[in-house]
């Protein structure tokens, strides 16, 4: 049996719940998670969960990866959490191995999009690293006709996992003409595994780097740093970078260095040895035994510092990583935060991990826990159109007059100025940037259901010291989905009674399953507010962010314990 955390089981019931409303085999859905909570441990219990329910169904799934790295990988790490009698094999001929018979096939799409009908019957399809999946050319025709082709011999679901539900250019995957991935099952924020020690936190230097890699100038291609161009600008200031990393990191004890070239990862090497950090190189180029030895010494300690080009940047798992030099300057939203992420696993003895970005990429792209997609096209605001995209998740939001994102509980129709990114002072987590924090004492709460034509009831809570109102906020137990389950668990820590929650589906209870907007034997919003509401727990105090667009409230202080909005 997988022990999941609370997060990881969210994300299968959420997969579940999002297929159920959404049949269709081409209805494709996203699972967003931060690198380092574990998405090869959902993965792993979505195959052996089908196994245990439909167990006579011989519900068999494949896990698609673009590269023969992360099919050893992903194999390893099932291997290791699956049951013993669950078959895990590849599909692969880079590996020079083909099972299409093993109960968990782990395949690159180069080997198997023509494979399909050598397969039997498959149940499930989980699309790794999602965000690797060209949306033009060759590459996204190859999963679409592998699907397509799978699908005259077996009925199953897709699911695509990543940590970066945008493209290289910061496009939502869920955006375009025609795109592979069609909505968001679930999305699980940084910031939340940070609260709950989930995450190791990045940290910046308490001195000042002094080398400052100058992009002025260099031209882009795709979307980021002309690489040939950015190879030649990089190479002057690594001696720089080397005498800075050695002074700023030298209690650190596991380093990764991110460079944009094989030449200029080479330089960096010899310069660190030369200066008695012991340091090795792995890119896309190291032969794939040389990687593992490599890696394999490096979580030993055997050295120091593992200098490389994006090669780690995707399924690199060594967790006591400690300090990240950032040599990469870049304006891909992805390349930052996968790359960002490899120091973010926690493990024993590892307070946090030193980012140290000798470039304006943070600067540039703001903290990694808020980074988010673009629409491909300024959204107009125009509710009457049959969608529109979460600026939040990227979710495929049906209507577009909806006020909430059912995915997120974003708010919607922000505009197009608000979706800009900002800097943040360099910082690489949202904790660390600028807040206009209020602090406002609560000597009364009022409750009043808010109607609004054509939408579902929700409840508008007023903060009040004396007679000044101070903070507003909107609980949207009717709206489904992820608002739901949030107005969910507002109301459990403001519920005096332990009992009170265990009973939510008594039809006297006041939980939010017994709140329709009906009265067909359930509470109706407004008389549940009546009812219920002056029994909620009140905050003695209240954080506002004075600074966002809603001025949000950030944190409630009660009077036995702090509970975070």
């Amino acid at each position: 049996m997988i022990e999941l955390r609370d997060y990881q089981q969210r994300s299968i019931d959420a997969l579940h719940a999002w297929w159920s409303s959404h049949p269709g085999r081409n209805q494709i859905p996203l699972i967003t998670m931060p690198t380092a909570s574990g998405k090869s441990i959902v993965i792993a219990e979505l195959a052996r969960e089908m196994f245990d329910t439909w167990s006579d169904l011989h519900p068999r799934t494949v896990v698609l990866v673009p590269s023969k790295e992360l099919a050893e990988q992903n194999a390893a790490k099932l291997r290791s959490l699956l049951p013993t009698h669950l078959k895990v094999g590849y599909f692969s001929a880079s590996m020079g191995s083909k099972s299409p018979d093993a109960d968990v096939i782990v395949a690159t799409i180069g080997s198997i999009w023509k494979a399909a009908h050598l397969l039997g019957d498959i149940k499930c399809v989980v699309i790794d690293e999602a965000h690797l999946v060209n949306p033009n050319g060759n590459e996204a025709g190859r999963y679409r006709k592998f699907l397509t082709s799978l699908g005259k011999f077996c009925k199953f679901r897709v699911v695509g996992l990543t940590a970066t539900p945008f493209r290289g250019n910061g496009v939502w995957l869920t955006d375009g003409d025609d795109p592979l991935f069609t909505g968001v099952a679930i999305t699980i924020k940084p910031q939340d595994l940070l609260e709950q020690g989930y995450l190791a936190r990045l940290v910046r230097p308490v001195d000042t780097i002094a080398t400052r890699i100058d992009t002025d100038g260099i031209s882009t291609s795709n979307g980021d740093f002309n690489i040939t161009e950015l190879e030649a600008r990089v190479s002057g200031y690594l001696d720089g970078a080397a005498n800075d990393v050695c002074n700023l990191a030298v209690n650190r004890k596991k380093w990764i260095a991110f460079l944009p070239t094989v030449a200029n990862a080479r330089h960096f090497v010899d310069l660190l040895n030369q200066r008695g950090i012991p340091s090795a190189m792995v890119t896309g180029e190291t032969p794939a035994k040389s990687r593992e030895h490599l890696v394999q010494e490096f979580r030993q300690g055997e050295f120091r510092c593992l200098v490389t080009v994006l090669a780690l940047a995707t399924g690199f798992d060594v967790p006591d990583v400690d300090c990240i030099c950032w040599l990469r300057p870049t304006r891909s939203p992805v390349l930052y935060v996968q790359g960002a992420g490899r120091g973010m696993r926690i493990a024993p003895g590892k307070d946090d991990c030193l980012w140290l970005d000798f470039s304006d990429t943070t600067e540039r792209l703001g903290p990694i826990d808020t980074i988010k997609g673009r629409t491909k096209k300024p959204p107009t605001g125009d509710r009457s159109a049959p969608q529109a995209i979460c600026p939040d998740c990227g979710e495929v939001v049906i209507p577009a007059s909806l006020a909430f994102c059912p995915s997120c509980g974003a708010q919607m129709r922000e505009s197009a100025q608000d979706q800009q990114r900002e800097v943040s002072n360099a910082a690489i987590l949202s904790s660390q940037a600028v807040q206009m924090l209020t602090t406002h004492n609560v000597t009364r709460v009022t409750y009043a259901a808010h109607h609004k034509p054509g939408k579902p009831t929700s409840m508008r809570v007023d903060y009040w010291d004396g007679f000044q109102k101070v903070a507003t906020e909107w609980i949207c137990p009717l709206h489904g989905g992820f608002a739901t389950d949030k107005a969910q668990r507002w109301i459990d820590k403001r519920t005096p009674d332990p009992d009170y929650r265990h009973h939510s589906c008594d039809a006297n209870a006041g939980g939010i399953h017994d709140i329709k907007d009906s009265s067909s034997g359930f509470w109706s919003l407004p008389d549940w507010i009546d009812t219920f509401a002056s029994e909620l727990r009140q905050p003695e105090q209240i954080l506002v962010d004075q600074k966002s667009q809603f001025q949000t409230i950030v944190r409630h202080v009660f009077s036995q314990h702090e509970a975070t909005a």
